[in-house]
């Protein structure tokens, strides 16, 4: 019986060990027209989300599974508007999309991996809608309400003082 050998993955300046994960970015992905329309700071979001990818020896992977808490995007964006930003970037250049959106629900909103990336800058490049973040999630009704709820309880607030 012949002993078995682990392959060494990473050199010695890549990992603290042989085998630890990683995330895997191509040079054609890096040379594309996209990457390069990205900044620093949104290079390194995208990393954040590459380092939530998982994949099994099943096959099963967790591309259409990525969610990035506040707690944990709060630690590269000193504002919530940069990281948004950023994120729309990211969206806009065909990296990630919005599977779905929870923030209403206030959960974090479930991201995919996309390949859209690969088709920037050509006819075939095209972002849906229901691939963006949503920027008017509270309908015009729902604003109402809120506002005619809000007046009603600074009037009650007002009689009950008088």
């Amino acid at each position: 019986m012949s002993k078995k050998t682990t392959r060494k993955v990473h050199e010695d300046f890549e990992s603290f060990s042989d085998q630890g994960r990683f995330a895997k970015i191509t040079f054609d992905m890096m040379q594309s027209k996209a990457w390069t329309n990205l900044s620093l700071r949104q290079i390194g979001l995208y990393l954040l989300f590459k380092s939530k990818f998982t994949k099994s020896s099943k096959g099963t992977d967790t591309r259409d599974n990525l969610t990035l808490p506040k707690d944990e995007w709060s630690k590269l964006y000193k504002t919530p508007s940069s990281y948004y930003q950023d994120l729309d970037m990211l969206i806009a250049l065909g990296f990630i999309r919005v599977v779905t959106y929870q923030g209403y629900l206030r959960k974090p909103t479930i991201y995919g991996l996309s390949a859209m990336w690969k088709h920037y800058g050509k006819d075939g490049f095209i972002i849906k809608e229901s691939d963006k973040r949503p920027t008017n999630v509270i309908s015009k009704e729902h604003k109402k309400r809120i506002s005619d709820g809000a007046k009603a309880a600074l009037f009650n607030r007002h009689a009950n003082i008088t």
